[in-house]
């Protein structure tokens, strides 16, 4: 344990408690007026109390895959990891198991202990693809044999996690394993085909369904549907507007008492903007800029192809979210409900990201330790 403790990456753990702390400071501002007036809460800080309780948690599972689970030993055990995920996903389905809100059905479990199987999906299809594509290194020229295989199995977790629906989530999970496939060196012409194949899906999924076409045209021109489909948008964009360049002052923002739809889960980067201006919004885009770049630094030291091609899969699926997170707060995207990674209220998001992030720090400390000890 002295020697993993030794080879932990300092940067890295610096990055993660930083977005740490802007999460848990950030939530309690963009909820406490909402807890306070909502006569089933009534009490600022219960979403607090929640995420600071997940936080500590989250930590707890982070230092255990960092340092006790190795991210090989989790590599033997991955056909049960995706058989158990695919399990809870069709649960999901199940009357009296399956929760639904808001008209989408994500949730297993009871009462206030509720998860979410398609951030489980997350962890699971990065691991699968990782080892498959390390597996088939020698089998990679061939489409049939070496690529399409794990494609059919990421493309059943795709289906069940639209059904629930869930397009946005899909969606990135999708397209962190389009990275990982990148560099596990398949050829290019591959690449573009199932590149246009992916678009392709995603083009038919929003047009098979009114809402997911209402979201598409109502992030292009909130303005035509004020008080419907651009609603939540507009408050958005009046946030970010309202934050210039310092912004309105911490937990001064006047869009979360009541304007705002979901300010302190999937719009929190727009009271981020509000409260603290352009410079606190630079200030976290520059955390996940530097994560990513440390994320891609760890995947090139990795001591294996495994481990490399993890530590892609795990570094681009929190940037991906990232980036969609914010398309959608400032328009530039659809809106589709994922939230903003280590920021963003919410326990199951928030372990499996810790999860992901402890895979990524043992695959640091164990490329630190061949390194400096190369015999080993």
């Amino acid at each position: 344990m002295r020697k993993h403790l030794k080879n932990i990456d300092y940067p890295l753990f610096i990055i993660v408690l930083l977005l740490s702390i802007v999460g848990i400071v950030m939530v309690y501002s963009a909820s406490f007026v909402y807890a306070g007036i909502d006569p089933d809460i009534q009490n600022p800080a219960y979403f607090f109390n929640r995420q600071r309780m997940w936080l500590g948690l989250g930590f707890v599972v982070f230092f255990l895959f960092s340092i006790f689970l190795s991210y090989r030993r989790i590599g033997e055990i991955v056909p049960l990891i995706v058989l158990g995920t695919f399990g809870l996903l069709i649960a999901v389905f199940i009357p009296e198991i399956g929760v639904t809100r808001n008209e989408a059905t994500r949730w297993i479990g009871a009462g206030p202990i509720l998860i979410q199987p398609s951030e489980i999906a997350k962890i699971a299809m990065i691991l699968y693809f990782a080892k498959a594509y390390t597996n088939k290194q020698d089998q990679l020229h061939n489409f049939g044999k070496g690529v399409l295989p794990p494609l059919i199995v990421i493309g059943l977790v795709f289906i069940l996690i639209v059904l629930q629906p869930d397009l946005g989530t899909a969606t990135s999970i999708v397209i962190a394993c389009g990275i990982i496939l990148l560099f596990a060196g398949i050829r290019f012409r591959h690449i573009a085909v199932l590149g246009l194949v992916a678009l392709g899906t995603v083009f038919v999924l929003i047009n098979a369904a009114a809402y997911r076409m209402e979201r598409l045209t109502s992030f292009m021109d909130p303005f035509s549907n004020p008080s419907g489909s651009g609603y939540q948008l507009i408050h958005s964009l009046i946030a970010i507007a309202s934050g210039e360049i310092t912004g309105v002052g911490l937990a001064n923002s006047v869009q979360k008492a009541g304007f705002l739809p979901e300010a302190h889960t999937d719009f929190i980067m727009a009271i981020i903007a509000e409260e603290l201006g352009f410079l606190g919004v630079l200030f976290v885009v520059t955390l996940y800029a530097v994560f990513m770049f440390k994320g891609i630094l760890i995947a090139k030291r990795a001591p294996d192809q495994f481990g490399k091609l993890l530590a892609y899969g795990i570094t681009f699926q929190i940037v991906t979210q990232a980036m969609i997170n914010f398309g959608a707060v400032n328009g530039l995207l659809p809106i589709t409900g994922i939230t903003l990674p280590l920021i963003s209220y919410g326990g199951s998001s928030l372990i499996i990201t810790f999860a992901l992030l402890g895979i990524l720090m043992n695959i640091a400390v164990k490329g630190n330790i061949k390194r400096r000890n190369p015999v080993s």
